[in-house]
């Protein structure tokens, strides 16, 4: 299989409202290849998770849509996608700070911080998955934040250095690369396991907040849908879908 994610697919647009939304609309009107990537300078109405926004400083940071046509992925599997842009954000972060996580589903947290959202949106034909978007907001040069967001960080804050965008832009990509790779050569189990070894406060015992209130609990896995697992007091194990519980302390 080529590469998937090649130079000539960069689109470099100077500013956005969202690239995701400028993604889908290359889908719906040019029918765009996999493997090509929106990238905006400066993402004037970044989206995160349903109502959420991403503030982003122009010019510091990578905002980024990735076109991918996985139609190798069943429609019930596709949680992997979800998987495997983590893993690969995650693997990139770590040739430069350690304590890297996995929020569920997709937050990537370095310890108590977030410094990268992504936002995954998919269309199905038939068994398989048809394409998905997903758009990554990783904070890179920000060095300070004036949204009402209570953990953010950056490289530049972890490190004191300044990145070039586009060379870590191509090293992000090589890392995303490797994980769809590694997923597409029948490694699924890998991905589950790293996936799951990755996340945010597995097997530690935390609060958290349903729609019932307020309880303690561990996270000890996600469901084959990607749903979060947490086991109760009780030993009961509660299964919750995006949106359906709160992270406390």
């Amino acid at each position: 299989m080529p590469n998937l994610f090649h130079p000539d697919r960069i689109i470099r647009v100077n500013q956005l409202d969202s690239t995701n939304s400028h993604a889908l609309h290359l889908l719906k009107n040019n029918n765009t290849s996999g493997g090509t990537v929106v990238m905006a300078l400066n993402q004037t109405e970044g989206r995160g998770q349903q109502t959420n926004t991403w503030e982003s400083e122009s010019g510091k940071n990578l905002t980024i849509s990735l076109i991918l046509r996985p139609d190798f992925i069943l429609a019930q599997d596709q949680f992997q996608v979800s998987m495997i842009i983590s893993l690969g954000v995650s693997d990139y972060l770590r040739a430069y700070t350690e304590n890297v996580s996995v929020k569920w589903p997709n937050d990537i947290y370095i310890g108590d911080k977030k410094i990268a959202g992504i936002l995954i949106e998919q269309a199905i034909m038939g068994a398989y998955l048809s394409h998905s978007v997903c758009g990554i907001g990783l904070n890179i040069n920000q060095s300070k934040f004036i949204s009402d967001a209570p953990n953010p960080i950056s490289l530049n804050i972890l490190t004191k250095k300044e990145y070039n965008l586009e060379d870590e832009l191509l090293k992000l990509l090589a890392a995303i690369e490797k994980r769809y790779f590694q997923l597409f050569n029948d490694g699924g189990e890998i991905i589950e396991q790293d996936y799951l070894k990755s996340l945010y406060w597995i097997n530690e015992v935390h609060s958290f907040k349903d729609e019932e209130g307020t309880f303690s609990g561990k996270i000890i896995g996600i469901t084959e849908f990607g749903q979060l697992q947490i086991e109760d007091e009780q030993k009961k194990i509660r299964t919750y879908n995006f949106k359906e519980v709160s992270f406390l302390r």
